[in-house]
């Protein structure tokens, strides 16, 4: 009988506990260890389905949204992982270790500005502080701000031995975005030296490879010299209309045509740039030198770096001469802002004034045809790389006033254009381009008696190969249609070319 009291009262009171304190009051009591086990043994789906079977009875456990959280995180479901590891942090009692992991998949899922608030909660913490710095670095590439990454790597280091490795590496790729082309090469081959047959020594390899590249693509002074030979079947203008063509003949001719161009980047201290150019092209025709050209120009453009994006500002001369006359010169001035959009988007926009005097054009052909002009202009341009940033699609529209002393040349210009840059092969480019260009001109023509309307259809296609390092041939052909309602000024062309391109 006493037996059986005691029984009871056991029985009674045990009762009466579970009823003051039901089992979500202590999460602890709950059995974790299957999954836990799970998660040990690489079992990451069976795990997932066994915390949340635990979550669905007590969600108000913090260990159990850590452990599922975990379990997403093995399975790269970060998205998923993502609440529970919240829910492990908020509710209580608070899983310390779920801070670091949350910091991860933030990186993990892009969003690079929360991932830096969580991590500056777990260095405050003290929570796994050789990770947290790590991590940091790799949060701080991402945001481009790649000398504080450097920072942050080296003190992942000074933390925890075993991540001088990883952190070197990660010390030289943010050197590279830093611009310190040099230092990050050393470290890369160090890496390499280290450990010849080691993942990372074949991936430090191709980094250098691309760095020695680098280097001498951004060498201060770059030249560049090109031949070419081109046909063109309409040197003169020849209008499209028999009527008034008169008497014209012998219109296409062969043009042998020289380049060559001189850049210097100064290279001054961030984020300021300057850099400025020579530029010559001169050509020669077989039967038609009247129509022979040589140009000179002549261009600064000082810039500077700014919180999101770039500014430069374009300053030009050019001087030519037609037939060893001289022709014209004008002055350009064109300010340029640069957007980036995202890692494959980047949008231009510009203004631009340009003088124009044409050296003794208007004798014997009156005021009217005057073409000396201020020319005001502005455009705006949208790039979409493509093929790894190694090609682009552009899409751009530019409006312009040119305001001529002649009255028969003054318009207004509206021009649409399009062109795309695609790696054929890794050796073969192409590009093509197609643009249109309406002047509507404001003054009654004086000899023609109406206002002058033209569209302008150009189609453009260029192919390149590298024969060698620094020489590139080149295949290329130009359509212009020029179609306007005065009859003299409408035509059509086409120039086919064929070339070389030397870089030294």
């Amino acid at each position: 009988m006493k037996r059986i009291n005691l029984l009871f009262t056991g029985f009674f009171a045990s009762l009466l506990f579970l009823t003051v304190f039901p089992p979500a009051a202590f999460p602890e009591i709950l059995d974790l260890n299957p999954g836990i086990a799970d998660l040990k043994d690489g079992d990451y789906e069976e795990a997932v389905e066994f915390f949340k079977s635990v979550r669905e009875k007590d969600p108000d456990s913090s260990l159990a949204a850590y452990y599922l959280g975990l379990a997403y995180v093995k399975s790269e479901d970060y998205r998923s992982a993502k609440p529970h590891l919240k829910d492990a942090i908020t509710l209580t009692p608070r899983v310390r270790e779920a801070v670091i992991e949350l910091a991860d998949v933030l990186y993990q899922l892009g969003e690079y500005i929360e991932a830096l608030s969580t991590i500056e909660v777990a260095e405050k913490e003290g929570i796994e502080p050789g990770r947290a710095s790590f991590l940091k670095g790799l949060t701080l590439i991402k945001v481009k701000r790649s000398e504080e990454a450097i920072e942050a790597f080296r003190k992942a280091k000074s933390l925890d031995e075993s991540l001088s490795g990883p952190a070197d590496y990660q010390i030289a790729v943010a050197s590279v975005q830093a611009g310190r082309l040099g230092e990050a090469k050393d470290i890369f081959k160090d890496l390499a030296s280290k450990d010849p047959n080691a993942d990372v020594a074949e991936s430090a390899r191709e980094y250098i490879d691309a760095i020695s590249k680098r280097q001498k693509e951004e060498r201060p002074l770059k030249l560049k010299a090109g031949l070419e030979y081109q046909f063109d079947d309409n040197v003169l203008l020849k209008p499209d209309d028999a009527s008034v063509a008169g008497d014209i003949t012998n219109e296409s001719d062969s043009v042998f045509a020289a380049s060559f161009s001189a850049d210097y980047d100064f290279k001054p201290s961030l984020p300021y740039s300057l850099k400025a150019g020579y530029s010559l092209y001169a050509n020669r025709h077989s039967s038609l030198e009247t129509h022979d050209i040589q140009s000179h120009s002549l261009a600064v453009t000082p810039g500077m770096g700014l919180a999101k994006g770039q500014a430069n500002l374009y300053a030009g001369y050019t001087y030519t001469l037609v037939d060893e006359t001289k022709y014209l010169q004008a002055l350009t001035l064109s300010p340029t802002y640069t957007l980036p959009i995202n890692e494959r988007q980047f949008a231009q926009a510009s203004v631009r004034w340009q003088a124009k005097d044409y050296l003794k054009y208007t004798a014997g052909v009156g005021a009217d045809e005057d073409r000396d002009s201020r020319d005001y202009g502005a455009g705006a341009s949208w790039f979409y790389l493509l093929s790894g940033g190694k090609g682009f699609f552009n899409a751009r529209y530019d409006f312009n006033y040119e305001d001529t002393d002649g009255r028969n040349w003054t318009y207004y210009g509206n021009k649409f254009g399009a062109g795309v840059y695609y790696p054929v092969t890794e050796k073969l480019g192409l590009n093509v381009s197609v643009e249109e260009y309406i002047q509507s001109f404001t003054d009654t023509h004086t000899a023609f008696g109406v206002e002058r309307e033209d569209t302008t259809l150009t189609f453009y296609t260029l192919l390149t190969y590298p024969l060698y390092d620094n020489l590139d041939i080149k295949a290329q052909y130009l359509f212009i249609r020029g179609d306007s309602n005065i009859s003299i000024y409408d035509y059509s062309k086409n120039v086919y070319g064929f070339g070389v391109d030397y870089r030294f």
